[in-house]
């Protein structure tokens, strides 16, 4: 029996004279010694019979499928519930940098996506805005308006022109009026 390199686990020969053959089955693809006489293997937990056998490439596979690409997430096995010790090659410096890296994007990435959103909306209701003030009060007139005012006013005026011209059409405004002067 040796050490794998991968995973920390006890791998067994499978050309070794003194291996004892007792039936051995892998617990997660079920093939037997008989289907793959060359498979390396393992027994990377504490149970015992034919569930401790379980080829080095299936548990592989299978501890990749549980952890859903997050190598820090812990698996254990489904019989005996012991957590498995996987121990990965040092990659070195650039490597440990690109994960940082790729874990600041996957937290950023939603509010970054979101702000593109608002930022795209805000800046379609000023442009909306400021089309609807050159197109009511005419080219030169809009501009000098639009000049000549407060760029804080501008900023909350020009987008609120279409939620404005919006919220009118939805709400009923009409009805709430006509009730108001006929109760007067």
């Amino acid at each position: 029996m040796s050490d794998s390199p991968e995973m920390g686990l006890e791998i067994e020969d499978p050309g070794n004279p003194n291996v004892r053959e007792d039936g051995r089955y892998c617990w997660v693809c079920f093939a037997t010694d008989d289907d793959d006489a060359l498979a390396l293997w393992v027994q990377p937990c504490k149970c015992s019979g034919t569930t401790k056998w379980v080829h080095q490439v299936c548990l592989q596979r299978w501890v990749d499928e549980k952890q859903k690409g997050n190598s820090l997430k812990c698996v254990v096995c489904p019989q005996c519930q012991t957590e498995y010790i996987i121990v990965f090659p040092n990659m070195g410096p650039m490597v440990n940098f690109l994960e940082v890296v790729d874990t600041l994007i996957k937290r950023l990435s939603p509010f970054l996506a979101a702000g593109v959103v608002v930022g795209s909306l805000y800046w379609t209701a000023v442009t909306y805005g400021a089309i609807t003030i050159l197109q009511v009060v005419g080219h030169k007139e809009g501009l000098s308006v639009m000049e000549n005012s407060d760029p804080l006013v501008l900023l909350i005026g020009l987008p609120a022109i279409p939620v404005g011209l919006v919220l009118g059409k939805m709400i009923r405004w009409e009805d709430a009026i006509l009730r108001f002067l006929q109760n007067r």
